[in-house]
């Protein structure tokens, strides 16, 4: 091949190689508008999604967190101590060392009534009979039951349910209706307010009115359809130190001592049917049974009268709660008389509500069988029902008038305050096989019933 050739040749590969005739121009990838929109809708649905779960993830948790975290601002459970057939002292109590202090008290007893005799009583005596009670003295007395009755009060509050109405006009306003309640226990976050359930049954709001005259509002713990009573609550972070230093929980006392009837009294909170009025007297009785479904409840009677729509607390002279004022259960001859249902049968019920724990409803009223009757005429130790409510538990389960109940679950039932006991021990929905001796010609005959119990209590 000649030189020109291969040059030609050379030229014609350099050519080949020479890209400089190609341009390449990057364009930018077309931007998507409903793609983009899309995407960020999704996006911000996704963000909507996730906060929503997570606010409501924290709610859910945050009592959680805070029992862990702060468990002393958790509400204590309401709970009283259980009462003894009488709450005084026994001289048994008083003896530590009973040989020694026997000893003792037999050598001291016998010197002091030998100089009782000799000197002190005839000195006692001529004091006595030579004193003269002066106004003074009724009026430093008077004094002293009215401190009692003071200090009692700030446990006394008004409870006011208020209503929104129409008028003639079709304009709004408000109705209220006034009663009392008295503060009962304290949950440490919560006042807890025992009162009439029908004043507040068609409140919008409720308002308590405390001894200092600050009113804040309550809400509803839990009612009873039986006794009418409700529980009602004030947290105690609406309440000023100003207020807490003022007010205070009720002291309650016991109504099941045995000897109440004969005892100096005061009436405090609305017995006149008028706020903070005070009336004085005597419990003239004390054995009155209510005839109220499933409770063993007591009417103190007193010598006082005041208002047939009374309300309030009967307190005795160491201020301490023994009765809450109801005129439910008055004689039609006596109906003004102030009358207060016995507070140690309540106080079971005040935990359950307070708890929201609920009472158990089976439906019967009942009595227990006297000794005597039970030995003359053979008739079986238990709780006699006397009547049971239509369609309660009790006569569904066909229960009836005439049986005696002698065991609840297989625990022996040897009265009908026992009954009640072992009824407050259980819960709505509770199933419960009841033990019952049926009068028959010849014997009674026991039989065994299974009923299941609903509740008493509402929210």
């Amino acid at each position: 091949m000649s030189e020109n050739e291969n040059k030609n040749e050379i030229n014609e590969n350099n050519n080949l190689a020479n890209t400089d005739f190609m341009r390449e121009k990057i364009k930018a990838r077309p931007i998507s508008r409903k793609k983009l929109l899309r995407r960020t809708i999704i996006t911000v649905s996704l963000a909507v999604v996730f906060g929503g779960v997570a606010c409501i993830t924290f709610l859910l948790l945050q009592p959680v967190i805070n029992n862990t975290l702060y468990p002393e601002n958790q509400p204590e459970p309401v709970t009283f101590p259980e009462e003894t057939e009488s709450d005084e002292m026994t001289p048994e109590d008083m003896y530590v060392d009973e040989e020694e202090i026997a000893a003792d008290a037999a050598a001291q007893a016998a010197e002091a009534a030998s100089t009782m005799q000799e000197t002190n009583k005839e000195q006692l005596q001529s004091l006595i009979e030579s004193y003269k009670f002066t106004a003074e003295d009724y009026n430093e007395m008077n004094t002293a039951l009215k401190e009692v009755a003071k200090n009692a009060s700030k446990s006394v509050v008004t409870v006011t349910a208020v209503t929104s109405d129409y008028n003639w006009f079709n304009d709004t306003y408000e109705s209220s209706g006034d009663d009392t309640g008295v503060i009962v226990a304290d949950n440490g976050t919560e006042l807890m307010i025992l009162t009439d359930a029908d004043n507040i049954k068609d409140a919008e709001t409720i308002d308590v009115t405390f001894s200092d005259s600050s009113v804040h509002e309550a809400s509803l713990k839990m009612s009873d359809t039986i006794t009418g009573y409700c529980i009602i609550a004030v947290s105690e972070s609406q309440l000023s130190d100003a207020t807490l230093s003022e007010i205070k929980v009720a002291d309650l006392g016991s109504s099941n001592s045995g000897n109440l009837t004969g005892s100096a009294v005061i009436a405090i909170g609305k017995p006149i049917g008028v706020d903070n009025s005070v009336s004085y007297g005597i419990i003239t009785s004390e054995k009155t049974s209510i005839d109220l479904a499933d409770t063993n409840y007591k009417l103190l009677t007193t010598d006082m009268y005041g208002s047939s729509n009374g309300s309030g607390a009967i307190i005795n002279l160491s201020g301490q709660i023994i009765g809450i004022i109801s005129t439910d259960y008055n004689t039609s001859d006596q109906s003004s008389r102030i009358c207060a249902v016995g507070i140690t049968e309540l106080k079971d019920l005040i935990e359950a509500l307070s708890n929201k724990t609920g009472k158990s409803y089976l439906g019967i009223h009942g009595a227990s069988i006297p000794t005597e009757v039970q030995e003359q005429q053979g008739v079986p130790a238990g709780a006699y029902i006397t009547k049971t409510d239509m369609d309660s538990p009790a006569m569904e389960a066909g229960l009836q008038s005439g049986d005696i109940i002698v065991a609840l679950d297989g625990v022996e039932i040897p009265s009908y305050e026992v009954l009640v006991s072992k009824l407050n021990d259980t819960k709505p929905g509770d199933d419960v096989v009841i033990t019952i001796k049926r009068s028959s010609p010849d014997d009674y005959i026991e039989v065994d019933i299974e009923a299941t119990l609903t509740s008493a209590t509402t929210e």
